[in-house]
C-alpha cells in the first residue's frame, strides 16, 4: 500500500489502471465497494474462461517456458519466483512473471528472452482483433518492467486470426495467431502514465466515491461491473433509451438539464425520425403502429413459417472448415400458420461432438421446402444461411433459395413502423414481446436468451458433461428456441388481428 497522507491507497494493477481509464468511479468501487458490482453473467464468466483457455494454448508459441505459479494474492512470492528465475544463467520463456513499481502490480503474459539481453512483452488478448484499448494495457506494463530495469526490446499483442481456417487436428498456432508490434504505440503513451496515475490515486484517497455523471463511458469499451449501481436511480425513459442516440445528442441532452425522455421538447434538435416516434410514444403514452406494419404482413401468403436459430461461436474452432468465433449453427424451431390458423411446429437440435452444419441445414430445408415466407426476427439467420451454402455445397443451391424473396424481417418491420413506451428503447423481441402481447414472456424458462443457450450447448457437448446433465440442458434449449418462434407468431397475429 502506499499513502498519500490521508488514507491508505491500494495496489494499481494493469486491470484497476484500464478500469481507471474507462471511470474513476469505477475504479474506486472495485477498490473498495467489490459488493456493489452486478452479477457475473454465465456468457461474462464464460468469456473469461475462454481469454484463460487461449492465454494458454498461446504459450506454446514460447516452448521451453516456465509459469510462475503463485496465486495472483500472492504478488511477494510471484516477485521472488520471478527474481530467481530472472537470475538464471539461461533465462526461459516466462509465463506470468511478476513485478511493482510505483504502487502497480503486475504479470506479464509471456516475457521473451533475447540474445541481446533484452525481453519482448507478449499480452495475449482472446480477441479476433487489435483494438485501441489493447495498447494502454500494454502501455502500462511497459512503463513498470522499464522502471525495474528490464531491457525491453518489443512489445507485442498476440491474438486470433479471425482468417484461420481450421484444417482439423492440432491447431497450426503460427497461423492461429497473429502477433502485432505495438512498441512504439506503447513508447508513445510513456509520458501520460505517471500523470493518470496520480489522476486514479487522488479520488481512492478520499472516503467518498466520486461524482461521475452517467455517460457514453458506462459501457465503453465495455459494460462497466457496477452499471446497476450507477444507474440504480435512473428514470423510467431515461435519454440514454434513445435508439442510435450518440454522445453528442446524449450530452447536450444533459447539458440542458434533460435526463428523461417525456421532458424533451418537441422542437429539439438533433433528433431523428426514429427518436422522434420514441419521444412521441413517451410523451403520449401511447402505442404506434403505422399501417404498413400490417399491410407487409397481411400481403403473406399462407403458410406462413417462423424460423429461428441458435448458435455458438467457440473462440478456438471445434469443427473442420471454421475460423475464431465463427457462428455455427445447431438448432432451429420453425412454427408454421395456415390460412385456417391451425398451427404446427417442427424443431431441430444436433447433439454430439460432431460439425452440426450439416445436419442442421439438411433438415431445415426439408422442414421449410418450396413454399411459403419465412419469418424471422433481425437478419441473424439471413447470414447463416449464407455461410452454410458457402460451406456445403451439396445444400447450396437450396439454402439460397431461402434467400429469394422468401425470408421477411420483423425485426426490420417493427423498428420501422412500430414502437410502445414499454420497449424502452429497445427492439429486441425480448422487449416487444412483452410489451405488445403481455400474456407471453421468457420468465419461465432456465435459458431465455441467445447467449445463455451458446454457453448452454457448449456444455451439452462436452465429453465430460453427465448424460443427466446434457439431458436437462436438451430440454431446456428446446423449451427456449421454441419460445422465440412462438413470440414471432404471437406478435404476427397481434399486428395482423390486432390481438395475440
Amino acid at each position: 500500500m502506499s499513502d498519500t497522507g490521508s488514507r491508505s491507497v491500494p495496489l494499481l494493477s494493469k486491470s484497476r489502471f484500464m478500469s481507471g481509464l474507462q471511470c474513476h468511479k469505477r475504479l474506486y468501487l472495485e477498490c473498495f465497494h467489490r459488493e456493489l458490482a452486478d452479477p457475473v453473467l454465465e456468457q461474462q464468466q464464460e468469456i473469461f474462461d475462454s481469454g484463460t483457455e487461449v492465454g494458454v494454448l498461446a504459450r506454446r508459441l514460447f516452448p521451453g517456458g516456465v509459469l510462475v505459479t503463485e496465486d495472483y494474492t500472492d504478488q511477494a512470492g510471484a516477485m521472488a519466483s520471478t527474481r530467481g528465475l530472472l537470475a538464471r544463467t539461461q533465462v526461459p520463456p516466462l509465463y506470468e512473471a511478476a513485478f511493482l513499481y510505483d504502487g502497480v502490480r503486475m504479470r506479464a503474459d509471456v516475457l521473451v528472452p533475447q540474445q541481446s539481453g533484452t525481453f519482448d512483452l507478449v499480452e495475449v488478448k482472446s480477441t479476433s482483433r487489435l483494438k485501441s484499448e489493447h495498447l494502454y494495457d500494454v502501455a502500462i506494463q511497459w512503463y513498470v518492467l522499464n522502471k525495474q530495469g528490464l531491457r525491453l526490446r518489443k512489445a507485442c499483442l498476440c491474438h486470433l486470426n479471425s482468417s484461420y481456417i481450421y484444417p482439423g487436428g492440432s491447431y497450426e498456432l503460427d497461423a492461429l495467431f497473429q502477433m502485432e508490434d505495438v512498441t512504439s504505440e506503447s513508447a508513445s503513451r510513456q509520458t501520460e502514465i505517471p500523470s493518470q496515475l496520480e489522476e486514479m490515486r487522488r479520488p481512492l484517497a478520499c472516503p467518498n466515491p466520486p461524482e461521475v455523471t452517467i455517460s457514453g463511458r458506462c459501457d465503453k469499451p465495455y459494460t462497466c461491473p457496477f452499471y446497476g449501481h450507477c444507474h440504480t436511480n435512473q428514470t423510467e425513459h431515461d435519454v440514454s433509451q434513445l435508439p442510435r442516440a450518440g454522445a453528442a445528442l446524449l450530452d447536450g441532452l444533459r447539458a440542458t438539464g434533460i435526463t428523461n425522455i417525456r421532458d424533451i421538447p418537441a422542437s429539439f434538435p438533433g433528433l431523428n425520425p426514429l427518436q422522434r416516434r420514441v419521444r412521441d410514444c413517451v410523451v403520449n403514452h401511447r402505442l404506434h403502429v403505422d399501417p404498413e406494419l400490417p399491410r407487409s404482413l397481411q400481403r403473406l401468403a399462407s403458410p406462413v413459417h417462423f424460423l429461428d436459430f441458435e448458435t455458438f461461436n467457440p473462440a478456438l474452432p471445434l469443427y473442420v472448415g471454421t475460423r475464431p468465433y465463427q457462428q455455427v449453427p445447431f438448432q432451429w424451431s420453425l412454427h408454421t400458420l395456415t390460412g385456417d390458423e391451425s398451427l404446427t411446429h417442427r424443431e431441430y437440435l444436433h447433439d454430439g461432438a460432431s460439425d452440426p452444419r450439416q445436419p442442421f441445414a439438411a433438415s431445415l430445408v426439408d422442414a421449410l421446402g418450396d413454399t411459403g415466407p419465412v419469418v424471422v426476427y433481425s437478419g441473424f439467420e439471413s447470414a447463416r444461411i449464407r455461410e452454410l451454402a458457402a460451406a456445403l455445397p451439396g445444400l447450396s443451391v437450396r439454402l439460397l433459395a431461402l434467400l429469394d424473396g422468401r425470408l421477411v424481417d420483423l425485426l426490420q418491420l417493427v423498428r420501422n413502423h412500430c414502437y410502445h413506451p414499454a420497449f424502452h428503447g429497445s427492439f429486441s423481441i425480448k422487449s416487444v414481446l412483452p410489451a405488445l402481447v403481455p400474456q407471453l414472456d421468457y420468465h419461465d424458462l432456465t435459458i431465455s436468451d441467445g447467449a445463455t443457450a451458446s454457453i448452454a450447448y457448449a456444455e451439452m457437448i462436452r465429453p465430460s458433461t453427465p448424460r443427466e446433465r446434457r439431458q436437462k440442458i436438451r430440454a431446456n434449449l428446446l423449451a427456449y428456441c421454441e419460445r422465440d418462434t412462438l413470440a414471432e407468431v404471437e406478435l404476427f397475429r397481434f399486428f395482423v388481428q390486432g390481438r395475440p
